[in-house]
């Protein structure tokens, strides 16, 4: 039924629909009813028409996808190193990239996987905030002229917080598939814990979070002017999310990407496996996880060990710590054998670090600890030192 409705949502829409992908620059050079017909994103579209392709929807959604991959103004120039992103809509944008994962996919294209990866690193490194919001205003800034520093102090929508996070998860979600590093888990877990769970509450009347406001004197976070927008949307999508960017599996093993207490249960051959695992992170810096399974296996377990993770960092099995040297920013990988009720102790070390906005505004500054960026509580003094921030420490609950 649904491959019948989407057929019958495509017969309709084809017609209106533009010969190839148009940027919105392209569309405010032609003739429009208004303002508002100029902010069509078909470069967008191909990450699902390629997934309605797969889902058996046959060879027009691949051709279509094709259609509308937007290779001249964007994943051309992006593959050969040239940064088109400042001055563009931010989250259409890293939409657009997760389009480029699914013509990876579907069609092998290493062009587009490389421009996704030139991608992720401009937006992670020159256009986000500690709390891994980007966008100010909606748009990404060029970059060495200390332009997201200024946004500061003259933006009150630094971010669009349940959109941006969704794209976010979805976009570092491909990633990770596809190359197995882990710094694109880092970066999911830094949007987890700083900006959707963050997020205020869908209300009942529709009114929704959007923006969180990063200026230095009004700094806050609150609902959108509009019942219903579209981060209305995008919060339950990404709360969906949660559960298919915890655990990753390959032929082999599985890799165990945000830490968070839940359960992921598989078949292998003939053997019923799972893992549980149980957390208090990111308050408490540590994780326990136990295997379940119907006989003894040499299955891989990799976790994932933060950028941000400590020298003292430490792994155990069944109470004996593992030898093996942890690498910040990389999985390690654990062989077992493993029997049921075994048990996997992780405990991460972390260290308060300053985080510049931008290298313009090195004395403007993020206070972080692991995952998290911080905020003050209470009275804040005129003047505080660097020595004063990294001195700061937990409040009691």
């Amino acid at each position: 039924m649904a491959l019948n409705v989407l057929n019958a949502a495509t017969d309709a829409v084809l017609p209106r629909l533009p010969p190839k992908a148009l940027s919105r620059s392209e569309q405010y050079g032609l003739p429009q009813k208004d303002e508002a017909y100029c902010w069509d994103e078909t470069y967008t579209l191909p990450e699902n028409l390629f997934l309605a392709y797969q889902r058996g929807g046959g060879d027009r959604y691949r051709d279509l996808a094709i259609r509308f991959l937007e290779y001249d103004l964007y994943f051309d120039p992006l593959w050969e190193g040239e940064n088109v992103l400042p001055g563009e809509h931010a989250y259409s944008h890293v939409n657009a990239l997760s389009s480029a994962m699914q013509a990876y996919l579907v069609l092998g294209s290493d062009k587009h996987l490389l421009a996704a990866q030139d991608g992720f690193d401009f937006v992670r490194t020159s256009q986000s905030f500690a709390a891994s919001g980007w966008g100010p205003d909606e748009s990404f800034r060029k970059t060495g002229r200390g332009e997201m520093g200024e946004s500061l102090r003259h933006s009150h929508a630094s971010f669009e917080t349940p959109c941006g996070a969704y794209g976010h998860f979805k976009f570092t979600r491909y990633l990770l598939r596809v190359t197995r590093e882990s710094k694109y888990g880092d970066s999911m877990e830094r949007v987890l814990y700083n900006t959707i769970l963050g997020a205020k509450p869908l209300k009942e009347d529709g009114s929704s979070f959007y923006y969180s406001d990063y200026n230095n004197l009004f700094a806050n976070i609150g609902y959108h002017r509009d019942k219903w927008p579209c981060c209305s949307g995008t919060f339950p999508q990404i709360t969906a999310d949660y559960g298919i960017s915890s655990y990753f599996h390959d032929r082999e093993g599985v890799y165990v990407n945000l830490h968070v207490p839940s359960r992921v249960t598989w078949s292998r051959g003939d053997a019923r496996i799972s893992l549980t695992q149980e957390t208090n992170y990111p308050d408490d810096l540590s994780s326990q996880i136990e295997i379940s399974l119907d006989k003894a296996s040499a299955l891989p377990v990799y976790l994932r060990i933060p950028g941000w993770a400590g020298a003292k960092s430490t792994i155990a099995v069944n109470d004996q710590r593992v030898s093996a040297d942890l690498i910040a920013r990389s999985f390690l990988r654990l062989d077992g054998p493993w029997k049921s009720k075994n048990r996997i102790e992780l405990q991460f070390e972390a260290t308060t670090t300053l985080e510049a906005v931008d290298p313009q505004h090195a004395d403007t500054v993020a206070l972080v600890n692991g995952p998290l960026a911080l905020f003050a509580v209470g009275d804040i003094p005129r003047k505080l030192r660097r020595a004063d921030l990294l001195g700061a420490g937990k409040i009691s609950r």
